[in-house]
């Protein structure tokens, strides 16, 4: 059969591609394919769909080059003559037909191999009025194909001229013609959220399967094709900053719906409810910092003494106000806890609510739960009761405040001050960690000039409110295992020190190997705090968790059954996990950007670093230890892992983060930057 082939022209596939060809002999049971373009292929016989040979044979194969050219040019200005409609109307649409059978019918000169390849390329390019079968016949297509094909093909023709419109767009949003002074359609504002939606979602976005095609995004995106987006929606004057794309990557709120301020309006005209008061002439403090508005607990000391302290703390009651069915429970459930950023705050509860009615502020009544303990000189918190009561915070103290009054030994303070390092002492000794953590205070007012403060998280205020949420929350967890109520625990489990902590230095996480806590319905330690059961329920303003247990705990001490099963508690414990590494992952990427821009402002400074580990791509990574940041770096050459170092920073890059550093070996250069403190 391939002899037969020899000198005839022919059309093959080639990487799915219909191409033309000419047959110059036969080698290895293979035909020698001399093609229009390109090197010469050798194909089996069934790799040709179709031949034809001219009266006159080509000396070689430029000739038959140039004569493919002429048949291909001739046959298909016969194409345009010839009705691929008519031949359909007149065949029956249940039977398949040959190439050769389609010619003896419809052809002038069934033998004319020029109007024989025109009706091929004719059959071939056209599938509208005819199926292909793969043994190279074709069979009409019915009403009812035709009828559906039609609709697919004006779904095509939409979706190509849609095509078109939005890389006609693009290129005028590169090119300036669109910009932020430009009308725009609602079409193009539709493609605007598009975009964007694809910066947030990436490939999970639900535009990303049509846009990527549209706009070349390939299958993932990267940071390129990320600043590429982020670029065209700014020069259309809808800029999406580092951070907002952050929070809306974290499925962050950032505003409630109008059906919810009816709810407000509700509570805000409730009345309290008339429990029990504290009485005016208690000392009652809440300690946070200074740009708090959310106060969700606060303390009263009603006693003390050289051996004791009868203390009362006190959590912000939402119970009276919040049930399971209301608008407000659903949306914080939906919210999960609050978020906060250097930038800003979002709320879990209405502003309205957690910082006006539910906030302990300082003159003005509110409903509270109250848990009345004896402190001891030994540290030990034994609870006396738990109960409904009315307090009026006499004020709203800061840290530094708070610390003033320790230091100037006022009332109880310093007692207070004591009995709570004991209490840390003892839960030490008991196995917690305690772990020094930088914080930071940011100051971004004059984003040109941004402030940084180091805070002091071990100072006494601060160890106060820590030991008096820990008695809570230890305490309540306790009673919950012991009374078998459903609960929602936060569990740590036992830890491992994997490194001696040299003299003069602090515990850190590099001397620890421990799992991260986990939200459980079933009772366990927290190793970390040292607490046998720990359950969070200081904070429910802030944290749905708390909101569900405190709502749980009142049935507990009033002895009625739980509001919420094991089973809906199991369901929220994996939710709120799952939202909370999402916020916790924005909290972070936003507050090191900070970090990094603090950096850039400060080029040419010196930085006291450690090496990390060397990366893949031949960079270092380091942490800059006074701002507790781990970032790559280039330029370091070879330093060994853990080595501590001074770096001068000569180059800062935001995205992706990176540093250009220099080595500084010079004793005479050993200064470095230093954060002041507050």
């Amino acid at each position: 059969m391939l002899k037969s082939l020899i000198s005839n022209y022919c059309i093959f596939f080639r990487e799915n591609r219909m191409e033309f060809g000419w047959i110059e002999g036969i080698q290895k049971n293979k035909a020698i394919v001399v093609p229009i373009k390109g090197k010469k292929q050798f194909l089996p016989a069934n790799r040709i769909i179709f031949s034809w040979k001219d009266k006159v044979t080509p000396l070689n194969s430029n000739i038959a080059r140039e004569s493919i050219a002429i048949h291909i040019k001739k046959a298909k200005d016969f194409k345009k003559t010839f009705e691929v409609q008519t031949m359909h109307s007149l065949l029956d649409d249940v039977r398949e037909y040959s190439l050769d059978e389609l010619s003896a019918n419809f052809l002038d000169d069934p033998k004319n191999t020029i109007d024989k390849l025109g009706l091929f390329i004719t059959l071939r390019e056209n599938s509208f009025w005819f199926k292909h079968n793969r043994n190279l016949t074709y069979t009409p297509r019915t009403q009812e194909e035709l009828a559906l094909l039609k609709i697919q093909l004006l779904r095509q023709e939409k979706i190509e001229e849609k095509r078109n419109k939005i890389q006609e767009w693009i290129k005028q949003l590169e090119s300036g013609e669109w910009n932020k002074d430009s009308a725009i359609s609602s079409e193009q504002k539709d493609l605007l959220q598009q975009i964007q939606n694809l910066l947030i979602k990436g490939s999970d976005s639900k535009y990303w399967k049509e846009l990527s095609l549209i706009l070349n995004l390939g299958p993932s995106l990267d940071i390129i094709k990320e600043n590429k987006l982020k670029k065209w929606i700014y020069n259309a004057g809808e800029a999406l900053s580092f951070s907002k794309l952050r929070i809306l990557r974290a499925d962050v709120k950032d505003f409630f719906s109008k059906d919810i301020y009816a709810e407000v309006k509700r509570i805000k005209e409730a009345p309290l409810i008339k429990t029990k008061k504290i009485q005016s002439g208690v000392p009652t403090f809440t300690i946070d910092s200074e740009k708090t508005l959310d106060y969700d607990d606060a303390f009263s000391v009603i006693e003390w003494n050289k051996n004791n302290i009868k203390i009362i703390v006190h959590i912000t009651d939402l119970s009276y106000n919040l049930s399971p069915n209301d608008s407000i429970f659903k949306e914080a459930e939906s919210r999960i806890s609050s978020v906060y950023t250097v930038e800003e705050s979002f709320p879990m509860l209405p502003k309205d609510l957690s910082n006006k009615i539910f906030s302990l502020k300082s003159d003005e009544y509110r409903n509270v739960l109250s848990f009345f303990f004896n402190l001891s000189r030994n540290g030990e918190w034994s609870l006396l009761d738990i109960d409904s009561r009315r307090i009026k915070v006499q004020k709203n103290l800061s840290y530094n405040e708070a610390n003033k009054l320790v230091e100037e030994k006022k009332d109880f303070w310093s007692l207070l001050d004591r009995f709570c390092l004991k209490s840390q002492e003892s839960r030490i000794e008991n196995g917690a960690l305690n772990i020094y953590r930088k914080e930071f205070d940011f100051d971004i007012r004059d984003p040109e000039n941004i402030q940084i403060t180091l805070l002091n998280r071990n100072s006494p205020a601060n160890r106060i409110i820590e030991e008096l949420a820990i008695s809570v929350n230890s305490t309540v967890g306790n009673i919950f295992q012991k009374s078998d109520f459903p609960g929602i625990y936060r569990t740590q489990s036992s830890y491992e020190i994997i490194k001696e902590v040299e003299n003069g230095k602090t515990l850190s996480m590099e001397h620890v190997r421990i799992n991260p806590t986990k939200l459980s319905t079933i009772p366990d330690i927290h190793a970390g705090l040292g607490c046998e059961f720990y359950m969070q329920v200081t904070s429910p303003i802030r944290r749905f968790s708390d909101l569900i247990m405190q709502l749980q705990l009142k049935m507990l001490i009033e002895n009625k059954e739980p509001i919420f099963s094991e089973d809906d508690l199991i369901i929220w414990s994996e939710k709120i996990s799952s939202q909370q590494k999402k916020y916790k992952k924005a909290e972070k990427e936003i507050l090191n950007y900070w970090k990094l821009k603090y950096v850039e402002q400060n080029l040419g400074a010196v930085f006291k670093a450690k090496a990390r580990k060397k990366l893949a791509n031949g960079n270092t990574e380091v942490e800059l230890l006074e701002l507790n940041l781990n970032i790559p770096t280039s330029g370091l050459g070879t330093v060994s892992e853990g080595k501590n170092i001074l770096l001068k920073v000569n180059l800062v890059e935001l995205q992706p983060p990176k540093l250009g550093v220099k080595y500084i070996e010079n004793e005479k250069e050993k200064t470095h930057h230093i954060l002041e403190k507050k």
